[in-house]
């Protein structure tokens, strides 16, 4: 990046800078979900459920990917009832949400779209990250959850991945009682969901 500012190529500056970014929010991303992964795993990590609205947590999640959503002119739709309250721990709501939603960027093709819905049934609330992207093969879908098949696939861009932030996902679901799942299809897309019971 120094050279490119002393010879004045903003062009080459704008590209070193991009990949710096994505470097960054990889190493970040792989921090947060080991330092995570670590805390659930030696018991120090609190589980304190809260009545919260669930939108409000969409909403802080999907505010960390603004930018890397607009750099892949990718277009987030949230489908939530604003009234929609949960009983949960919102750290670990915002962990399984920020998996869910940079794995639906990452996968996703440029120009495409993210939508992050939420609905109340009868004795659940369900929460839904879907995209038009790439994709999940059977085979590897059967792995995704499962720490013994640890899976990690290259993003849209190359995007690197660790395979720990689904199983992540799995734990903190199932510490609140819920299921997690996803239905795919290959060059159509993909949806994650999971629940929270009412109680």
């Amino acid at each position: 990046m120094t050279r490119q500012i002393e010879e004045k190529d903003y062009e080459g500056l704008e590209k070193y800078a991009g990949i710096i970014q994505n470097s960054s929010q990889q190493a970040m991303d792989l921090l947060m979900n080991l330092l995570e992964w670590s805390r659930s795993q030696t018991g120090r990590m609190d589980f304190s459920p809260v009545s919260v609205r669930i939108s409000l947590l969409i909403e802080q999640a999907t505010e960390l990917f603004t930018t890397t959503a607009y750099e892949k002119s990718i277009t987030i739709y949230t489908e939530v009832p604003a009234s929609l309250t949960v009983k949960a721990d919102k750290a670990m709501i915002n962990t399984i949400l920020r998996n869910l939603l940079s794995n639906a960027i990452k996968y996703t093709n440029t120009g495409g779209e993210v939508v992050i819905s939420a609905s109340q049934k009868s004795n659940e609330s369900l929460i839904s990250v879907s995209d038009n992207g790439i994709g999940i093969k059977q085979n590897v879908i059967d792995k995704l959850f499962r720490i013994d098949e640890n899976h990690s696939t290259m993003g849209t861009n190359n995007e690197l991945g660790t395979g720990l932030g689904l199983i992540l996902c799995k734990e903190f679901v199932e510490k609140h009682g819920g299921k997690i799942w996803v239905e795919s299809e290959l060059g159509k897309g993909s949806c994650f969901s999971f629940t929270i019971p009412k109680n």
